[in-house]
């Protein structure tokens, strides 16, 4: 299922700066027990699956603010990110990170916004959606790699026996 875990995330154990100071070149992180790695891998959310909004399929009917689990998700009228993030659900405390603002919703203008630092990917919010306004789909990263576009071209010229 697609249920949100609200397990917090386990931090890495660490010798004591007492004993840091005492010897100089010891190894800092004590790392995890074989039973805390098993915990901490249940806990992956699927960061490359991303939700994904399409404005004109939402009816406004709520579903997704609802069962949001960590309130990332508002409707409300647009207006300049200042103000706007004054209307959120939940404080959005990270001014680094952008919001996410939809276009317009057809039946009132108002706009969908998500706080992207908020969203920890569950997929509770496509799983409501009765129209299948939001979707979760996988992201790929295509890294660009260095061809030498003279030799590719050598390459597929015709061979003569």
């Amino acid at each position: 299922a697609n249920d949100y875990s609200p397990v917090e995330r386990r931090l890495m154990p660490h010798v004591s700066l007492k004993e840091r100071f005492k010897k100089l070149n010891i190894e800092v992180e004590l790392g995890f027990t074989a039973e805390q790695v098993e915990q901490e891998v249940q806990r992956c959310l699927n960061c490359d699956v991303q939700t994904v909004f399409t404005a004109k399929l939402c009816i406004e009917c709520d579903a997704c603010l609802d069962i949001c689990p960590v309130d990332c998700l508002t409707i409300t009228h647009n207006g300049p990110e200042g103000e706007l993030r004054t209307r959120l659900k939940a404080p959005a405390k990270n001014l680094e990170q952008p919001l996410y603002v939809s276009a317009g919703l057809p039946q009132t203008g108002r706009v969908m916004v998500k706080d992207e630092d908020l969203c920890v990917h569950c997929g509770l919010c496509a799983e409501r959606c009765p129209t299948a306004a939001w979707d979760m789909q996988k992201s790929e990263l295509h890294w660009p790699l260095a061809v030498d576009e003279a030799r590719m071209l050598e390459a597929r010229k015709p061979k003569i026996a």
